[in-house]
C-alpha cells in the first residue's frame, strides 16, 4: 500500500508520520486489498487538529475524518473509521 501525508499549516514530526505508517498498516488484516492512502494532517486553529484519511481499493474509495486537540487521538479515531467501513466491505465480499 502506498501512503501519502500531507501535512497543512504546520511541519510534521517523524514520530508522527511513523505513528501514521503504523496505524494504517493495521488496516492490512482485512483482505480488501487497499491500493493507495492519502492522509491529510492540517492544524485549522490553535485547539483543533484535523485528519482525513482517502483510501483507494480497486473500484472503492473509503473516506474517513476525525477533529480533536491531539493529532494522536484524532488518527485513532479516523483509523477506528476507516476500519469500519473496511470490515463490512470484507463481509459484502464474504456474502456474495
Amino acid at each position: 500500500m502506498n501512503i501519502e501525508i500531507t501535512v497543512r499549516h504546520f511541519t510534521a514530526s517523524e514520530e508522527l508520520k511513523t505513528l501514521v505508517n503504523n496505524k494504517l498498516s493495521k488496516l492490512d488484516k482485512f483482505n480488501v486489498t487497499l491500493t493507495r492512502c492519502h492522509v491529510i494532517l492540517s492544524k485549522e486553529n490553535a485547539v483543533e487538529e484535523k485528519v482525513e484519511i482517502v483510501a483507494h481499493s480497486k473500484g472503492h474509495e473509503y473516506i474517513a475524518h476525525d477533529n480533536s486537540s491531539v493529532f494522536e487521538k484524532s488518527l485513532a479515531n479516523s483509523v477506528n473509521k476507516l476500519s469500519i467501513q473496511l470490515k463490512k466491505e470484507h463481509d459484502r465480499m464474504l456474502g456474495h
